[in-house]
């Protein structure tokens, strides 16, 4: 059976529309704390392996590309509303502007989760490619942008 040609947002609402009722369901039983802690040590797993199992062997230059051609994929059908440019460090800056993704988590009452879903395991995302995420909000979590900052060595100076 030939296998249908989803966009990654197509495939996340399924997930979603799907995981969100059931999460929502395990807070009711287990408490939302329990469940909310569950998904955060789930990140942070995931960080820990991706920065173990990073690939620093390939130039930075083509680690960014890679994530700005990763980008576009997540961002394929117009579910996001970006700009980028490149970063007075050679680093890849990322403002997402307007997301597809958040108004499904709100449709969905759920950007808490979506914040831990969605938005969290970027960083692991980022560590895979052998770079660092630097990011202090996100449209999930209510801000007017995401400001993706990807780089080598980020410092809170750098970073901007």
């Amino acid at each position: 059976m030939a296998k249908p040609d989803l966009t990654a947002f197509e495939t996340t609402e399924i997930q979603m529309r799907m995981v969100v009722p059931l999460l929502r369901d395990l807070q009711a039983i287990l408490g939302e704390d329990v469940v909310i802690g569950a998904l955060e040590e789930r990140v942070r797993r995931q960080i820990a392996a991706a920065r173990e199992n990073a690939r620093r062997d390939v130039p930075f230059e083509k680690r960014t590309k890679a994530i700005a051609r990763e980008f576009a994929r997540f961002g394929a059908g117009d579910v996001l509303e970006y700009a980028s440019g490149r970063r007075p460090d050679g680093g890849l800056a990322i403002d997402v502007s307007a997301c597809r993704y958040a108004e499904l988590m709100e449709e969905l009452d759920a950007r808490d989760l979506g914040s831990l879903l969605l938005c969290a395991p970027d960083e692991a995302a980022a560590a895979a490619a052998g770079t660092r995420l630097e990011r202090t909000q996100t449209r999930m979590q209510g801000a007017s942008h995401c400001d993706f900052r990807f780089c080598d060595a980020c410092t809170e100076a750098s970073a901007r």
